[in-house]
């Protein structure tokens, strides 16, 4: 279920190419839950930095996401990446490179 583009809006929105909805929709899941907000509230765009989160919540976020795609990824991912799309777009590089070899 992807909920990062449950907004109505006029015209269809595409991703950008490299990153997939339901990639972005779950890490929007999962940086919600950590900031204690909804999913809604999370701008794809907006650095993490600006919704406060602290590195327990980046580190927690790095977990999940090594847990959840089987990719090791650095401790830092959420302050190198620090966007939903910028992540999503680090992610989906790396699973294109994972699933080439």
């Amino acid at each position: 279920m992807s909920i990062a583009h449950d907004a109505p809006t006029a015209e269809v929105q595409h991703p950008p190419p490299g990153r997939t909805p339901d990639l972005e929709g779950w890490l929007t899941e999962r940086v919600a839950f950590h900031l204690h907000r909804s999913p809604r509230e999370i701008d794809p765009d907006t650095p993490l930095a600006d919704y406060g989160i602290d590195s327990v919540a980046a580190i927690s976020i790095c977990g999940e996401i090594e847990e959840h795609f089987r990719l090791a990824v650095a401790p830092t991912v959420a302050y190198d990446y620090p966007t939903v799309h910028a992540i999503g777009g680090h992610l989906a590089e790396l699973l294109r490179l994972r699933n080439a070899s």
